[in-house]
């Protein structure tokens, strides 16, 4: 019997990867695959569709991930759908246990497949997350080798990446899907704190694996050698503050400031040490560009929550790149701002 779903595979310029990625998937024999193309100039989008028994959607130019996520959602049959990135391939049996965890229970939504990184054996890479307040995600078991994690199944968390994920449809759709002025770049906590603040259930599953291949081409930072680009320095600026002022309540924007105030003067300086001041004002730029869409996209969110923000967030150890703050003084500024953090966010934890 094949799997009861739909598999929708998020494509831009995948030809080194999209060929397995599609193999691993028909393994599972799902009710449809989707390939929802955002702008490829390579061809590999049409050489798959001439090969594998899918349906081929051309988005009108590289829109971005989220975008095409919400295309592939919007045109799905099934109630249950599985979200994929062109560069991840599946291991046996994972998208398989990933629809039953959501068969399982009635109230999870949104499940993450543990992503290892395909170019460093063994290492856990996405594991999904939890919210930290400032509008970052504390990954779990980051560039942990494997075989020292030793939990089997679901784990409930908060946030879902969705390389790899299944999610209910309905669920997705009703929150307003992956917040498609981001492109790229904290879409995924936006969507994950969307259904979480309406009391959904959000989790991994850690023997449903994936193999992560490449990562967004001129955004990725993998390993201790990774660089830092300024695009990410750019959406990381503009991004952030989407998410924070869509999602977060007035009351919790101004009790968690003095902590929003510290991470952002923590994070002006590793910008102007990259030589990115320019990109992080052309993201602030942008951000008030925007203020017509927030507010809309506020409205939108904020309509049926459950939970409040302080029922939600927690200030965890911030996540860094393997190889950052590791030792000597970069270690010592990361463990004091993670208490100055700390210390901000339980001041400003009662009035949120």
């Amino acid at each position: 019997m094949g799997l009861d779903a739909s598999v929708i595979v998020v494509n831009h310029d995948g030809r080194a990867y999209l060929d397995a990625c599609l193999a691993a998937i028909f393994r599972a024999e799902p009710v449809e695959v989707l390939v929802v193309d955002s702008g490829s100039s390579d061809g590999a989008q049409h050489e798959a569709a001439a090969r594998w028994p899918l349906r081929l959607i051309e988005l009108e130019g590289n829109l971005g991930p989220s975008a095409a996520r919400n295309r592939g959602l919007r045109e799905a049959r099934c109630d249950h759908v599985i979200l994929i990135d062109n560069d991840v391939e599946v291991s046996e049996g994972c998208l398989e246990r990933l629809i039953d965890d959501l068969r399982q229970d009635p109230g999870l939504v949104l499940v993450q497949a543990r992503s290892l990184l395909g170019d460093a054996q063994g290492a856990i890479h996405y594991d999904g997350g939890n919210f930290h307040y400032v509008g970052l995600i504390a990954l779990r078991n980051w560039y942990r080798p494997q075989e020292e994690n030793h939990e089997r199944g679901f784990v409930a968390c908060d946030v879902a990446v969705s390389l790899c994920c299944a999610a209910r449809r309905d669920a997705l759709l009703e929150v307003g899907g992956f917040d498609e002025t981001m492109f790229i770049l904290f879409e995924d906590l936006a969507l994950s704190y969307a259904l979480r603040m309406r009391g959904h259930r959000i989790g991994v599953d850690t023997t449903a694996v994936c193999i992560h291949k490449g990562g967004t081409k001129g955004l990725s930072t993998r390993g201790e050698g990774g660089g830092y680009a300024a695009q990410r320095s750019f959406l990381h600026s503009r991004n952030r503050w989407i998410f924070l002022l869509t999602h977060y309540r007035w009351r919790a924007l101004i009790a968690f400031a003095p902590g929003f105030l510290v991470y952002g003067l923590v994070h002006m300086a590793f910008v102007v040490r990259k030589g990115h001041l320019g990109a992080w004002w052309r993201g602030k730029v942008a951000l008030v560009r925007l203020r017509r869409e927030l507010a809309l996209r506020r409205a939108h969110v904020q309509r049926g929550r459950s939970l409040g923000d302080r029922d939600l967030v927690k200030a965890p150890p911030l996540t860094l790149n393997p190889g950052l703050s590791r030792g000597g003084v970069g270690a010592m500024v990361r463990r004091s701002l993670d208490a100055l953090l700390s210390f901000c966010y339980h001041i400003g934890r009662w009035a949120a």
